[in-house]
């Protein structure tokens, strides 16, 4: 049996299926419609009661949600991909940090920005209030990684996970033309980050 990875085209579960391709590992993707995600979701419910991308079955059928603890895992699986420096690196607890800060900061402003009406039912215009706020305080955090990012990747060199986030995170709001130009390291690294062959043909697939 392979790993399995449910998926939904253009979100973040192509933070894992990236991951994959890097390490050249099969993986057998099952698409699920944004529109299906969710705490109703008929297809994922019984993998994710949130309803939510990305959920990796492995080989043996555990489940596994939350993009950072299938990307780590996978780091322990597959050591020669190099998606992160290794326990002792110097640039470990940097790479730590910067994970956490990702996944632990800016990823809810996505949760909570991206389906006001999950939040808050009935209240359109405190929905869109909910989305910009989101939205303004998102750009804060990716001026503050602006700061510490080194080239030609966030840790300087090798690539890690953390490049992987940023090429995603570069098509979602406040999108690729803010980046350029508000957060040019930041934005560098997406670049760098698309002209990799198996980003590539990850793009491709998720219609990017």
């Amino acid at each position: 049996m392979t790993y399995k990875l449910y998926a939904s085209p253009g979100c973040g579960s192509m933070l894992v299926e990236a991951a994959f391709a890097k390490a050249a590992m099969p993986l057998e993707i099952v698409d699920i419609d944004w529109e299906e995600t969710g705490w109703g979701s008929e297809a994922l419910k019984t993998l994710n009661p949130l309803g939510q991308v990305p959920v990796l079955v492995l080989p043996d059928g555990a489940v596994m949600t939350e993009s950072a603890a299938i990307l780590m895992h996978l780091t322990e699986i597959a050591p020669h991909a190099d998606l992160a420096p290794p326990p002792g690196d110097p640039s470990r607890p940097h790479f730590l940090r910067w994970l956490q800060f990702l996944v632990g900061a800016v990823y809810p402003t996505f949760t909570y920005g991206d389906r006001p009406e999950r939040w808050l039912p009935g209240h359109e215009s405190a929905g869109e209030a909910l989305t910009h706020a989101n939205i303004e305080h998102r750009k804060s955090l990716y001026r503050h990684m602006e700061a510490h990012a080194a080239a030609p990747y966030f840790l300087g060199a090798p690539m890690s996970l953390i490049d992987i986030y940023l090429w995603a995170m570069n098509h979602w709001r406040p999108r690729r033309e803010w980046f350029a130009r508000e957060t040019p390291k930041l934005h560098a690294i997406a670049e760098a980050m698309r002209r990799e062959a198996w980003i590539a043909s990850v793009a491709q697939r998720n219609g990017l």
